[in-house]
């Protein structure tokens, strides 16, 4: 691509320990999983950027010390609904960072002049993936228990679809900053 990066969003990076807790967790056969190096937890959608604007962001994402507590998952759903699946998700616990970190990045996107994702943060991270006209699925019988979450880097992601489902491709990736 000559113009710039497409499909891209902001991203926390799972720690290899909380991939593979997350790919354990069952979904429906009928579901695509989502592959297990490409679990991660999107921030903010952003869409097309030319490579000026991606840079400057970039820049700016590199020049934040951010910090992500451990977050534990409160349940496992299917988006929008049982009835009519889109989407397998865990579900976290929002907690002040997470609040922080949305804050962060929206008024950091302000300040680039870049869009800002107009829904609300919904902390999660995309399992599987229904097809179009999927049929009703059983809930997910799964006791998150003590099932931490850890984040290792947030990263900037451009995605492309591809017939096996969504590629993403690190355009950069920032370690977070050790726990206080």
């Amino acid at each position: 691509m000559t113009e710039g990066w497409q499909r891209c969003f902001i991203a926390l990076v799972p720690d290899d320990a909380s991939r593979v807790a997350l790919a354990a967790i069952p979904a429906p056969e009928i579901a695509r999983r989502v592959p297990e190096a490409q679990l991660h937890l999107t921030v903010t959608f952003i869409g097309a950027l030319s490579v000026e604007r991606g840079s400057a962001l970039v820049d700016a994402l590199q020049e934040q010390t951010m910090c992500v507590a451990p977050a534990a998952i409160t349940r496992i759903a299917h988006w929008p609904s049982a009835a009519h699946p889109k989407l397998t998700v865990a579900e976290l616990a929002m907690s002040d960072d997470f609040t922080s970190l949305d804050w962060r990045i929206r008024s950091l996107m302000l300040e680039l002049g870049l869009p800002v994702d107009a829904r609300a943060f919904r902390p999660h991270v995309t399992l599987a993936r229904f097809g179009r006209e999927a049929p009703a699925v059983e809930r997910v019988f799964f006791t998150p228990g003590q099932l931490l979450v850890r984040f290792e880097a947030l990263a900037l992601y451009s995605s492309t679809l591809a017939r096996r489902g969504a590629r993403y491709e690190a355009l950069m990736t920032m370690p977070l900053a050790p726990q206080r």
